[in-house]
């Protein structure tokens, strides 16, 4: 297990390697959730490496998420791609499963944008929709930062909002093709792995939760703290509220779902390569 206490050091001890096996870094990474997995398959690979052979990272455990980091190629200009993330339901702590993040930030990265299946809770939704993360609810679970020394200047207790700035909720809408629909939200985080009952549904959603999922928040507080860009897309996979599409087709459905989805996202990888140059 991690020891917060010597997070800097682990992750300079991942750089390190990563620099020798996967070269300079590009500017941008995107992390591929849940039922995203496909979504860089069309893209030239510069390099690869297994989660395994990182000092400090785990393989995950779960389907779809194949534990590899890849310099891929896009007609926007070179981007790291995290295919796949270990979760705090495999057994990690949120250190753990947000260690990816500090690693990035050590390496140069300046923006992470992170993918990520969802279940619905406003019945606005319905599966198969995008929703671009604007806040979360981050209540069950260790904060990621416990036991973290402060150091350049940081600070452990941030204020509690702009996790996932306005301008870059704005940006990732932007990435997406025009013909796709998203609306922006509000993504409320449960460890798992078993999923919320009627009761915790509409809780949820009476505290002001779009969408409930398991692993978004523990990245968006590390990469605040360490001063990246950072900005989420989420897709309904099934609905909790006001019916449980899960209860119907099965969990299998979850993945089928984000991939027909997924498959109709063509540029988006391209368009985030290029985004910081877009801004300046």
């Amino acid at each position: 297990m991690l020891d917060p206490r010597e997070i800097t050091s682990r992750a300079d001890e991942a750089v390190e390697y990563l620099v020798s096996t996967l070269g300079p870094a590009p500017r941008a990474a995107v992390v591929l959730g849940t039922g995203w997995d496909h979504l860089d398959d069309s893209y030239d690979v510069i390099s690869e490496v297994d989660f395994a052979g990182v000092p400090g990272m785990h393989r995950p455990g779960v389907h779809s998420h194949a534990g590899n980091i890849k310099v891929i190629e896009t007609r926007g200009g070179p981007l790291l791609v995290q295919e796949g993330r270990i979760h705090c339901y495999e057994g990690y702590s949120t250190l753990e499963a947000s260690f990816p993040i500090w690693v990035y930030a050590a390496l140069g990265v300046e923006l992470v944008v992170s993918t990520a299946a969802a279940g619905g809770l406003n019945p606005a939704y319905t599966p198969g929709n995008l929703i671009i993360v604007a806040d979360h609810i981050f209540l069950w679970g260790a904060d990621p930062l416990v036991g973290v020394n402060d150091e350049a200047g940081r600070d452990r207790f941030m204020p509690a909002g702009d996790f996932y700035p306005e301008l870059w909720q704005d940006k990732l809408k932007e990435c997406l093709p025009v013909t796709v629909e998203s609306e922006k939200g509000t993504y409320a985080f449960n460890t798992g792995p078993s999923f919320e009952t009627d009761a915790e549904a509409t809780l949820l959603r009476i505290a002001g939760a779009d969408a409930v999922g398991m692993s978004l928040p523990v990245e968006a507080i590390v990469a605040r703290y360490l001063g990246l860009q950072f900005a989420a897309v989420c897709c309904i996979s099934n609905t909790l509220l006001p019916m449980r599409s899960l209860a119907v087709a099965g969990p299998a459905s979850l993945i089928e779902t984000v991939n027909r989805t997924v498959a109709g996202l063509d540029g988006f990888l391209d368009r985030i390569a290029s985004s910081l140059d877009m801004i300046g």
